[in-house]
């Protein structure tokens, strides 16, 4: 499903919303689902973009859960070119989920970075897990599953969680320029992202 130019949702896949993004690099995956999730993936790239595992450049895991990373291996056997992006505080949690073998390379990151090749910046934000991360592209960010996107707007996770981790990680995002918000659970929002986090932020205030 096209959302904004260049970004599309799979569908199909199982336990989280997984996200592809057209970059100059290729294409990138964002999350990926429960087992089984990765036949999704691919028959999506197949029908949908004409495009082969094979271009797919990287996969981010925004955060280590069985939602959202149980499908990980098997995407990864048909990726041969992707390199597997994670915070280094989530990667042995995916390895403990997946049962990735220690000799799979992931790229760890242990802070903000920036994927020059594909004009996309990733930034920590904790919280939901101790290592989850923020992809951010243009104008629309992934946020994984620090906020829900409610039938109401953006909502705390319904899972455990490091309340004040998360509220800083909100903050953090809420500096930055957007205007979609794309989250791991839940409906996305596509326009007035921005205002609508600071509104879920001062409500938070003032309760």
């Amino acid at each position: 499903m096209l959302l904004i130019p260049k970004i599309y949702k799979v569908i199909g896949n199982r336990g989280c919303n997984s996200y592809i993004i057209e970059t100059d690099i290729g294409l990138v995956v964002i999350d990926v689902g429960y087992l089984r999730s990765e036949s999704a993936i691919i028959k999506y790239l197949d029908h949908q973009l004409n495009a082969s595992p094979e271009d797919v450049a990287y996969i981010i895991i925004t955060h280590a859960r069985r939602s959202s990373v149980e499908a990980l291996p098997d995407l990864v056997a048909y990726c041969i070119n992707a390199k597997v992006i994670i915070h280094e505080r989530d990667a042995q949690l995916a390895r403990r989920i997946t049962y990735l073998s220690e000799d799979m390379e992931m790229m760890r990151l242990t802070s903000d970075h920036k994927l020059g090749d594909a004009q996309i910046k990733i930034l920590s934000t904790p919280g939901y897990t101790p290592g989850g991360i923020t992809v951010l592209y243009g104008g629309a960010i992934f946020i994984g599953g620090i906020a829900y996107g409610g039938s109401k707007g953006l909502e705390f996770p319904r899972q455990p969680y490091d309340k004040k981790l998360l509220l800083d990680s909100l903050r953090k995002i809420a500096g930055l320029e957007f205007d979609s918000i794309f989250p791991a659970y839940g409906k996305y929002i596509i326009k007035n992202a921005k205002q609508k986090l600071s509104e879920f932020l001062s409500a938070i205030n003032k309760s």
